[in-house]
C-alpha cells in the first residue's frame, strides 16, 4: 500500500512560479482561476493521488507548502 498525502497550499503567499507543478511527479497540483491580493493565481491542490513526497514544498520559493502523509 502507497503512502498518501495531503497537501495544503498558503494562496496569500503564493506568487505563480510553478515550481510545484513543474516538479509534482503525479501532476496533482494546478494553477488556480482565483487570484490572491498580490494579483497572483496561487496554485491548488487538484484531485488525484499524492504521495506525500514534499518535492512541491522543497521547490517552493515562498515556503507556503505543508505536505502531511497519511
Amino acid at each position: 500500500m502507497s503512502a498518501r498525502g495531503k497537501i495544503k497550499i498558503d494562496a496569500e503567499y503564493c506568487k505563480s512560479c510553478g515550481y510545484c507543478i513543474e516538479h509534482c511527479p503525479k501532476k496533482v497540483i494546478v494553477l488556480g482561476k482565483v487570484y490572491n491580493q498580490a494579483g497572483y493565481y496561487p496554485a491548488e491542490f487538484s484531485s488525484g493521488e499524492c504521495t506525500g513526497c514534499a518535492i512541491c514544498a522543497l521547490v517552493c520559493p515562498e515556503a507556503c507548502i505543508e505536505v502531511w502523509r497519511e
